[in-house]
């Protein structure tokens, strides 16, 4: 028998005895060591998904520092744009209060209307987001000097005095602080924000408070409105110039509305966060929520949550809202729970949370594509988007 014969016919051997050692191997049916070898894939497989998780936060992160800078750029290259507008306008003369037709509470009007073509369709899909971006979900309430915003949770807020120039067709609203806006009066429970979407996008619609969304122009709702001459601000783009047109007086319509009082809508309780207690929060939960009180238990504590439902003071997408309670009963924080569209993080609702809020807070930029934490006057303010629950929390606690 040759050498490499005998050497083969002994790897034979050898692989045959290792093969059965193995399956006589007393590290296989050690328990210690198969849980070791358990624990070692876990934490390999821990270890990968950490990776894809930090990988998907940063790309998701860039995304948004890029869509960010982007609305940066193009809110610099608007702004000379509203400040000319708002010259010319200055050279308008003031509007009188009983000619104001845009004098109310009005909100943006959300409901989805069919295209009428595929340019229609994409002007919507590019204006819709910015309107919101804008706009918010909250009621903008113009009075003769000032403008006031009542959002859900927070209350009404006097935003900024201003000055109505123009007349009752195209009415500038210039505020002492903040940028110019343009409405053109389509009727007495409809108008159009002209400046909010100049890339070429449709204007920014909104329906008064109380009206129908679908309300239309008709001769028995409101009186005609005359185009536009050419030294009028334009309609399309929402430039100004120094010669508005001249319209039939349009009278604002008294306003009808099943919103309750603002002094129900006001008693949110954001302003007493550690000085109330729950017999407070009970007594507010009979006057402004129709449904209900839900008792339960903080997670993780014996404490009182009390879950509240059902006001007409409130964004329809509010799902709960949430007062949370000390070990003594007094009112430690309220949690609104947003229902929010599937989709990843950031969802467009929280954007929309954000800007909406900034008009009533000062808030530093998120600390990350779907979460925002900010110190305010009404306590620490914490906006979280839950892609996997399909869900947005806006949480306030008291102050420490």
């Amino acid at each position: 028998m040759t050498k490499t014969r005998c050497a083969g016919l002994a790897f034979l051997m050898s692989t045959a005895a290792l093969a059965q050692y193995s399956n006589s191997d007393p590290r296989n049916s050690n328990p210690e060591y198969q849980r070791r070898q358990n624990e070692l894939q876990q934490q390999q497989k821990d270890k990968e998904d950490r990776e894809r998780i930090e990988r998907q936060s940063a790309q998701e992160a860039e995304s948004y520092r890029q869509f960010m800078a982007n609305q940066h750029k193009l809110q610099e290259k608007l702004s000379g744009e509203v400040e000319r507008d708002r010259a010319l306008f200055l050279k308008t003369p003031p509007i009188p209060p009983q000619k104001n037709a845009l004098l109310g509470q009005w909100r943006l009007d959300r409901s989805r209307k069919k295209p009428a073509n595929a340019f229609a369709e994409i002007n919507a899909a590019i204006s819709q987001p910015a309107c919101e971006m804008v706009f918010g979900d909250g009621i903008w309430d113009f009075r003769p000097k000032a403008l006031y915003g009542i959002d859900a949770g927070i209350g009404e807020t006097k935003l900024t005095d201003v000055d109505y120039r123009g007349n009752e067709g195209i009415i500038g609203v210039i505020p002492k602080s903040g940028k110019l806006f343009v409405f053109k009066i389509l009727g007495a429970d409809r108008v159009q924000e002209l400046t909010s979407t100049r890339i070429g996008a449709d204007p920014c619609p909104f329906v008064r408070v109380g009206a129908s969304a679908q309300t239309g122009v008709s001769a028995g709702a409101t009186r005609a409105v005359s185009a536009p001459s050419s030294n009028a601000p334009a309609a399309t783009t929402g430039r100004a110039s120094a010669a508005p047109p001249q319209v039939a007086s349009v009278s604002p319509t008294p306003l009808v509305s099943s919103r309750p009082p603002p002094e129900v809508c006001r008693q949110t309780l954001l302003d007493k966060l550690g000085a109330v207690g729950v017999n407070q929060v009970l007594e507010m939960s009979r006057v402004r929520f129709k449904e209900a009180a839900i008792e339960g238990k903080v997670p993780n504590t014996t404490n009182l949550r009390i879950d509240l439902r059902g006001s007409d003071c409130d964004d329809p997408r509010i799902k709960a809202s949430l007062y949370d309670f000390d070990a003594n009963g007094m009112l430690q924080s309220i949690t609104y729970v947003w229902d929010r569209p599937p989709g990843p993080a950031p969802a467009p609702i929280f954007q929309e949370r954000v800007s909406t809020l900034t008009r009533f807070h000062t808030l530093p930029p998120p600390q990350s594509p779907g979460r925002l934490q900010a110190d305010t006057s009404l306590g620490r303010l914490i906006i979280e988007d839950l892609p996997e629950r399909n869900l947005l929390l806006e949480a306030y606690a008291a102050k420490k």
